[in-house]
């Protein structure tokens, strides 16, 4: 069955940001990158779209630009454009800018998808590479990689999801100490040293994300995230 064509923004093409827009072009959507200067981007009708995807990393301007980007959106109600919001699983470590952005997009459009992002992972970002020959705590780990990341948005795009709070974290997690340890030999960066004990981070779950997709981890292990085959 072909997929119907879709207008979607993205607001903050990064690292993911550029991979989901690969992604949907790839299945035909038309895809816009946006940038920070939203009244040029409302004025070529970049935001008259089917679905914006809000990605930006946090900033001093972090709550304003979202702000203003969906109410960009809103200035053209006739096409009830999908909201999908990238937040943090720091949520849950009370940070208060992720917090507030999660407050404020709900505000805005109460049916706006949330998506609370483990530590993104994948191809070059190597857990452990940035804190080589540090000592830190050991925790539980809560990642996710890109590709699944990607595949979610995806899907909640095809499905026309609207107004859910997910957590976004591979379904198989492990430690810090486990994974550093492993990539350093793997990458032949120098170790990470961790303190006696670990921290009271508790793991997270993508069930009811998986229960409401219907959607299959690629990346299901932590542990094979940077398998080299």
């Amino acid at each position: 069955m072909t997929k119907k064509k879709k207008k979607i923004a993205i607001l903050g093409c990064g690292w993911t940001g550029k991979a989901l827009q690969k992604k949907l072009e790839g299945e035909g959507h038309e895809v816009n990158c946006l940038s920070r200067d939203i009244d040029m981007d409302t004025l070529v009708g970049f935001y008259a779209c089917d679905a914006l995807v809000i990605a930006v990393p946090p900033s001093d301007e972090y709550l304003d630009l979202i702000e203003d980007a969906l109410f960009s959106v809103s200035l053209n109600e006739a096409l009830d454009t999908q909201i999908i919001f990238l937040s943090s699983t720091s949520f849950y470590d009370k940070k208060e800018i992720i917090i507030e952005a999660e407050e404020l997009v709900k505000i805005k459009d109460p049916d706006t998808v949330i998506l609370r992002l483990g530590g993104l992972m994948g191809y070059d970002r190597i857990a452990g590479k940035y804190t080589e020959g540090k000592t830190i705590e050991d925790a539980p780990t809560n990642y996710v990689h890109r590709d699944d990341v990607v595949g979610i948005i995806t899907s909640i795009i095809d499905q026309r999801i609207k107004n859910k709070i997910f957590n976004v974290v591979a379904p198989l997690q492990s430690t810090k100490k486990e994974i550093f340890t492993q990539n350093s030999k793997q990458f032949s960066f120098d170790e990470t040293y961790f303190v006696d004990g670990i921290s009271n981070i508790k793991p997270l779950s993508s069930d009811i994300l998986c229960d409401v997709l219907g959607y299959t981890f690629q990346k299901e292990d932590v542990k094979e995230f940077w398998r080299q085959d």
